[in-house]
């Protein structure tokens, strides 16, 4: 399943769907005015002009959820933790109207690339591009209102994998998240959120990492996003292991979702 996210920043749903229809492609609605599935294209949704132009980004349906769970605001300096290809990026410039300011991050600079390629190509204005580790981002001694976490993860089978994930793979995995996780919190305005996902299915790199967070620290409680399963219609969407949380599953790309907020 393909499906294609509105820049609204550039031009309205209508208009887009209108133009690419009278090319041949079939478009569906989603949960989101400015989102639709790709049921049909006789050419490749990523060579048209349109897309060139930056009207639209192609990505899941599964990854607007993090972003619109964020919630961030046109007064809102948000860190976008690990942010390449863009995707979530994008959409969150979007929701902020352009205005407020991003700090997107990624540890491989090759990555940079295609980020900086998005965020150019869709007319965004207020994101800064960050090249460092993640778990280092703390040393930089900035605070932010909101922060999006979205893990590197061992990935899904609906995805795509070019290997065997192995255990020790996904307690890799487990072990930086929980990392990262604490040093966005740490990094996190009092009274600001945050919000954690990944698109593994795996207990360890989310259920578990979430308890870590709760068992250990004080300062932070989790926000009930379940409200959300009402929301977005037509996805597969239910509560997570921990309660308050959120899980997309198959046949829509899987993912976890789960807010944090800082409490004191």
């Amino acid at each position: 399943m393909q499906y294609l996210r509105v820049n609204t920043l550039k031009i309205s749903p209508q208009r887009l769907r209108e133009r690419l229809e009278s090319k041949g492609m079939v478009l569906e609605d989603t949960y989101l005015d400015y989102m639709f599935k790709i049921v049909k294209s006789p050419f490749s949704p990523g060579c048209t002009p349109e897309y060139l132009f930056g009207y639209y980004y192609l990505q899941t349906v599964s990854s607007t959820v993090p972003p619109i769970v964020l919630d961030p605001s046109s007064e809102d300096m948000v860190l976008d933790m690990c942010a390449a290809p863009g995707g979530k990026t994008t959409h969150m410039a979007q929701l902020m109207g352009n205005q407020g300011i991003i700090v997107a991050n990624d540890i491989k600079r090759e990555r940079l690339r295609s980020l900086s390629s998005n965020v150019h190509r869709l007319g965004i204005k207020n994101v800064l591009i960050l090249n460092m580790d993640a778990l280092k981002l703390d040393r930089l001694q900035v605070h932010y209102d909101k922060i999006l976490l979205d893990a590197p993860c061992t990935g899904n089978p609906v995805k795509g994998r070019s290997r065997e994930i192995t255990k020790e793979d996904i307690e890799y995995c487990s072990r930086r998240q929980k990392g990262m996780l604490d040093v966005a919190l740490n990094i996190l305005k009092v009274g600001g959120e945050l919000v954690y996902s990944t698109c593994s299915q795996e207990v360890e790199e989310n259920e578990e990492v979430v308890q870590y967070i709760l068992d250990r620290r004080e300062d932070v409680q989790l926000v009930d996003i379940t409200y959300f399963i009402e929301v977005a219609k037509g996805v597969n969407i239910r509560e997570g292991g921990v309660k308050g949380t959120l899980r997309i599953h198959p046949p829509d790309e899987p993912f976890f979702i789960a807010k944090f907020r800082k409490v004191k």
